[in-house]
């Protein structure tokens, strides 16, 4: 009769230990405010150039309509910092917990040797043997043998605001356009930074 007692008080204080603890474990999950520590090296993109006089100009890669589908395009302190990573060649543009869209590479020209536009979608679209890759902090764009080299222009688009725009092949900056660099200055994985 004296092990009954003891057994119910070991449940009873084993009950209240987990229910103590779980809350403790996991209280901030919810509250966390980088994605980072759910996608390994998820971090915002700056563009940075062109220099103007003697400072260089760093804006944030932003989509031109926040939270929806879309061009991207740059902005200087952009009140919200949208986060990209690179998983299987393929970068990615995390919107929430239920959306991660493909950043794409489009013609929207549909002639060659103009620039392709960078654009987020809810599926794979445009050239889809494209192949993504960080060297050091710069971001690079590949298609077989041809390559972007790190170098992307901000252009006007049709709708008065600002696209970003690649060329595979090497090419002079379009008119009206401003050539950039797009860095991770924040990414952190547990992989080496440069591939």
């Amino acid at each position: 009769m004296h092990l009954v007692p003891a057994k119910c008080l070991f449940s009873i204080l084993l009950f209240a230990t987990i229910t103590l603890a779980f809350p403790a474990a996991w209280g901030d999950f919810n509250t966390r405010n980088s994605i980072g520590n759910l996608v390994s090296g998820a971090s915002s993109i700056q563009a940075v150039g062109p220099v103007r006089g003697s400072h260089v100009q760093s804006r944030d890669l932003v989509l031109h309509e926040p939270g929806s589908p879309g061009n991207l395009t740059v902005l200087r302190h952009a009140p919200m910092r949208p986060l990209f990573y690179i998983h299987q060649n393929q970068l990615w543009h995390y919107q929430n917990e239920t959306a991660i869209w493909p950043v794409n590479l489009v013609n929207v020209t549909k002639t060659a040797e103009l620039p392709l536009q960078l654009v987020v979608q809810p599926r794979r679209a445009g050239i889809l043997d494209t192949s993504w890759r960080w060297r050091g902090t710069m971001l690079y764009l590949d298609h077989g043998l041809t390559s972007s080299q790190g170098l992307f222009f901000i252009c006007p688009t049709t709708d008065d605001q600002s696209g970003v725009f690649t060329f595979l092949v090497s090419s002079p900056t379009p008119p009206g356009c401003d050539p950039v660099t797009l860095h991770s200055f924040q990414r952190q994985t547990g992989q080496r930074k440069t591939s």
